[in-house]
């Protein structure tokens, strides 16, 4: 029999919040499934594997009082603030389903009016329009899958701050972030925060068939993983300026390569992607350096050439 828990964040704080995260999926038991609700006032979090100054506009970011944040997952960058709401299903391996994790947001949805469906790899969208991405992570144990949901998110901010790749946009078919992006509250003026997490709760309970327990949180050990999520080593990412920089869109997300040649050489060279695999480059970048670039193309087409040099060391792509 599986127990239902409930934890709702009292915090706005994003390291907080994800050292609660952090503590639930340390936490959870073989026989639970965890709904975990909470905000972020104006924070980025980027994904696991994403380059921190090309995603987003840091010391705007900052100087209005803003953070970055970095989660655990891969995916792309996100805006939080009061007009969004997260949330986070923790459960063990045996008990991990997105479909059903999903059917619980979008039966909220439909219980709520909303004629939402799953578009893509990751994303839930009204109207062809994104109202909610979702990123996961697979433990030895336990697992989570967590995303947003926009309800009145400022989208000038959200513009103002994102550094959105035209590669990435012309994937898309659109021409801003904010354009692909939909508020629920621009289809029901009417509906807030509270109402959506009376849906989801109500929801979780009806797909899974059971009723929610409070959860408990050790807020020494919340302090203690705070100190992790709110590190700037962790946030900020190996700032590693490299002079020449390519990027391709394939199906399983961006791939951003920043290096630096010897001559015919790759003497340097970091790989950033949002892609929700956050192991699917590693030891790539090792494996490269030292590879030499023929010298007979004049290095024109440099895109094409890494990428094929990459097909050959990584077969992920």
């Amino acid at each position: 029999m599986i127990k239902l828990k409930l934890y709702i964040s009292d915090s706005y704080d994003v390291f907080d919040n994800q050292a609660k995260e952090a503590f639930l999926l340390e936490q959870a038991k073989k026989d639970e499934m965890i709904l975990y609700l909470w905000q972020n006032r104006k924070t980025i979090v980027i994904g696991k594997n994403q380059d921190a100054y090309s995603e987003c506009d840091i010391e705007k970011l900052e100087s209005d009082d803003g953070r970055l944040a970095r989660r655990i997952t891969g995916g792309g960058a996100v805006y939080h603030d009061t007009g969004n709401l997260n949330f986070t299903f923790v459960c063990a391996r045996e008990l991990f389903d997105i479909e059903k994790q999903d059917e619980v947001i979008l039966n909220a949805l439909r219980n709520l009016g909303f004629a939402a469906e799953k578009n893509g790899r990751n994303d839930l969208c009204i109207q062809g329009r994104k109202f909610s991405g979702h990123a996961y992570y697979k433990g030895k144990e336990n697992c989570l899958h967590h995303g947003t949901l926009m309800l009145e998110v400022d989208g000038d901010k959200l513009q103002e701050y994102l550094h959105v790749s035209k590669v990435k946009l012309h994937s898309k078919n659109v021409a801003s972030v904010k354009s692909r992006v939909i508020n629920l509250k621009e289809i029901d003026p009417a509906l807030n925060i509270e109402k959506m997490k009376e849906a989801l709760v109500s929801s979780f309970e009806e797909v899974y068939r059971g009723k929610c327990e409070s959860c408990v949180i050790d807020l020494t050990r919340v302090a203690e993983l705070r100190k992790q999520f709110s590190d700037a080593a962790w946030r900020y990412g190996k700032m590693k300026k490299l002079p020449l920089v390519k990027e391709k869109r394939f199906d399983f997300g961006t791939v951003r390569i920043c290096y630096e040649l010897n001559e015919d050489t790759i003497e340097n060279l970091v790989i950033y992607t949002d892609a929700l695999d956050t192991g699917i480059f590693d030891g790539v970048e090792t494996k490269l350096i030292g590879k030499k670039i023929s010298a007979e193309n004049d290095l024109k087409d440099m895109a094409g050439l890494l990428f094929d040099l990459l097909k050959e060391v990584d077969h992920a792509i």
